[in-house]
């Protein structure tokens, strides 16, 4: 799928420029630490958020999961250090890259859009730059993550993205603003 644009009362975009993967393994691991410093230059993520460094970005899924997003023209390269570091630990790296879909959503009013799709609190307070979490979108599930405070993104299974897109363009449809008037 190549990128598509939506512009309503937010910008919603469909980005294409990073591989995807997801890395189950013992994250409280220092071998897998070191792998991951080692091979991406990114630390290992609290609960709940994303590490990013350049293009390269680690975010939490769960107590032994990752979701590991790098440029594209790096994918392969990335996905083969790993591997090579990560030889001999009890660990699946697998490329979800073909998998799953990524949107960004940027506006004054992005978080707006989101809190009408996702049963989350997204307010500034309670989630902010470097947030991450899994939830639902409607009736699909999927991730959130918060680039600037203006920039939010939103990764879902590749085989739901035309209806995520249509969730976020009906979301973002000017007119459809909480505050509007009638």
């Amino acid at each position: 799928m190549s990128e598509r644009e939506f512009q309503g009362y937010v910008t919603i975009r469909q980005q294409n420029d990073h591989s995807m993967f997801t890395l189950r393994a013992s994250l409280a691991s220092s071998k897998v630490k070191a792998a991951l410093k080692t091979c991406l230059n990114v630390a290992v993520p609290k609960r709940g958020t994303y590490a990013q460094t350049g293009e390269t970005l680690l975010a939490w899924m769960s107590p032994d999961e990752l979701l590991i997003m790098v440029p594209k023209d790096a994918g392969g390269a990335a996905f083969a250090a790993l591997e090579q570091a990560l030889d001999g630990l009890h660990y699946l790296l697998a490329d979800v890259s073909d998998a799953r879909a990524r949107f960004t959503i940027e506006g004054g009013s992005a978080r707006e859009v989101v809190a009408k799709l996702a049963p989350m609190d997204v307010s500034a307070a309670q989630f902010g730059v470097g947030s991450f979490a899994r939830t639902r979108f409607a009736q699909v599930a999927g991730a959130i993550f918060v680039e600037q405070e203006d920039r939010l993104s939103l990764i879902c299974f590749r085989s739901v993205q035309d209806y995520v897109f249509a969730l976020l363009c009906g979301a973002a449809k000017p007119g459809s603003e909480v505050s509007a008037q009638s």
